[in-house]
């Protein structure tokens, strides 16, 4: 059935133009950022050289090196992860603006096999963001890291299991809005004012209690800031150099219950 539903969402999206220019954008947002990351730290550390600041390096040297490449670019690939949830979102909506889902029912489909359908596609495009995330970091660490070991390549891969992870509950609660909403516009905009305002609210006010353990805040840290200088001066206490296990069983339980709210929305609407 999995290969079924594979050739199905194929067909949907081979030819959707806008889907796959927003995939495209997406991939080059994040390999541009890359990038960049190298010469603005190297511009930043000379503009404090010549202001007279002297003392430890405010900013990494090198970010490309293994094995903090993981961490770093994973770290900087979260800020993008929004561009995906556009395509995920459009995934979702073209299905009630073409009224596929009600083509795909009278075919044969059940309701938890059209979630069943979008599901693999949160999967497969979070993989292939991962995989993009991989090779660049295995390029980029190779030319960059002077002596390596097989163990310095591998050692913090997991964040790159962690960044799979964030994104995949990401575009899941993205497929959530856009069963609920059902068109793209305000579906998008439902999201980024949720993203970037309504839960950051109570995220901070709250940072001691339940804040960290809402649905985007807690997706945000599978993946914190890297323990560099820069952040330790600015005294963020988001710094860490490890993947904290509780957000990963909370940011689960959240993906599984995004599945089940857009199953039980299906389940009920009159499509």
């Amino acid at each position: 059935m999995i290969k079924t539903l594979l050739k199905i969402e194929w067909r949907k999206v081979s030819r959707n133009r806008i889907f796959w220019m927003m995939l495209l954008i997406n991939i080059i947002a994040l390999i541009l950022a890359f990038l960049g990351m190298q010469t603005l730290l190297t511009n930043a550390n000379k503009s404090l050289q010549d202001s007279g600041v002297s003392g430890i390096p405010l900013l990494p040297a090198k970010i490309f090196i293994f094995p903090h490449i993981w961490h770093n670019i994973t770290f900087v690939a979260r800020f993008f992860k929004v561009f995906l949830a556009v395509v995920m979102i459009i995934l979702v909506t073209n299905e009630y603006s073409y009224n596929t889902l009600r083509q795909n029912l009278i075919t044969g489909l059940s309701r938890i096999q059209l979630i069943e359908s979008k599901v693999i596609d949160a999967i497969i495009l979070s993989a292939t963001i991962t995989l993009i995330i991989l090779l660049f970091g295995l390029i980029a660490g190779i030319f960059n890291s002077s002596d390596y070991s097989l163990w310095d390549i591998v050692r913090k891969m997991n964040y790159l299991a962690a960044y799979f992870l964030m994104s995949l509950s990401f575009l899941s609660f993205a497929m959530m809005l856009a069963f609920i909403v059902k068109k793209a516009a305000p579906t998008i905009m439902i999201l980024l004012v949720y993203s970037y305002i309504l839960e950051l609210i109570p995220a901070f006010k709250f940072s001691d209690t339940f804040g960290p353990f809402l649905p985007l805040r807690s997706i945000n840290l599978l993946i914190e800031a890297p323990n560099t200088p820069v952040f330790e001066l600015l005294n963020i206490s988001s710094a860490t150099s490890g993947i904290p296990f509780d957000k990963i069983i909370v940011v689960s339980i959240y993906t599984f219950i995004y599945w089940a709210v857009s199953y039980v929305v299906i389940s009920k609407r009159d499509l």
